[in-house]
């Protein structure tokens, strides 16, 4: 990388970086870009030089937040696309609890909790990465010959949006962010995957839904 794009690509780490700080340390994206300029220790008008704007940051927090939860996945080396989706719902909800503030806060900004997501956001894993696994689900013939890749990855991203607006709405427990995403997962799989897979899809769903259940009971026994 020639020197300048080095050095441009360093202030821009040391952005994010800032931002991610503020975000937690705030549980707010209200600060301005010069206390984000302060807090990244680079001169005031960086960030806009560098982004241009404060949802332009944002973004690029969410697709820093995506290459390490990438990296994440990549490091399981779970070959079987279907064993991979639901290893991709435990590790959503590893990575949301690990900061809870930060990305509560994040979402919060980046989401229209009253509808769709605002431009420029797609999803939390953004659109290759579950485009990457509905195609390897339909390689190895887990999907119905009727099923489109496409529209099955649009869903399961709005279906990861959808948990992230009920966690944030709800305040529910680890076990029950992972169940509701889970549970939502494998509604939208089972009625397009193959019957062998569709089985594995039913024992998935059976043991969310157990978790959801009791969940649903303890809440209105204190109510």
């Amino acid at each position: 990388m020639p020197p300048r794009e080095q050095a441009r690509e360093e202030l821009r780490q040391k952005i994010i970086t800032g931002a991610r700080a503020l975000l937690s340390e705030t549980e707010s994206a209200e600060f301005s870009m010069r206390a984000l300029a302060a807090k990244a220790d680079v001169a005031h008008m960086t960030p806009y030089n560098v982004f241009g704007s404060k949802q332009a940051v944002l973004l690029a927090v969410l697709d820093a937040d995506m290459a390490e939860f990438a990296r994440a996945v990549h490091e399981r080396h779970v070959t079987d696309p279907l064993a991979e989706i639901y290893e991709v719902v435990g590790l959503c909800v590893e990575f949301w609890f690990s900061d809870p503030v930060f990305y509560k806060t994040l979402y919060r900004e980046l989401l229209d909790l009253k509808g769709a997501p605002q431009q420029g956001l797609t999803m939390p894993l953004r659109e290759g990465f579950w485009r990457r696994l509905t195609h390897a689900l339909a390689e190895r013939g887990y999907l119905h010959d009727f099923v489109a890749e496409e529209p099955l990855a649009i869903n399961l991203r709005r279906i990861a949006l959808q948990a992230i607006s009920v966690w944030i709405a709800r305040d529910l427990s680890k076990p029950e962010v992972e169940a509701e995403l889970g549970y939502s997962v494998s509604l939208a799989l089972l009625g397009v995957t193959t019957p062998a897979a569709s089985l594995r899809v039913r024992e998935r769903l059976l043991a969310y839904q157990t978790v959801i259940a009791t969940a649903d009971a303890r809440s209105g026994e204190t109510n």
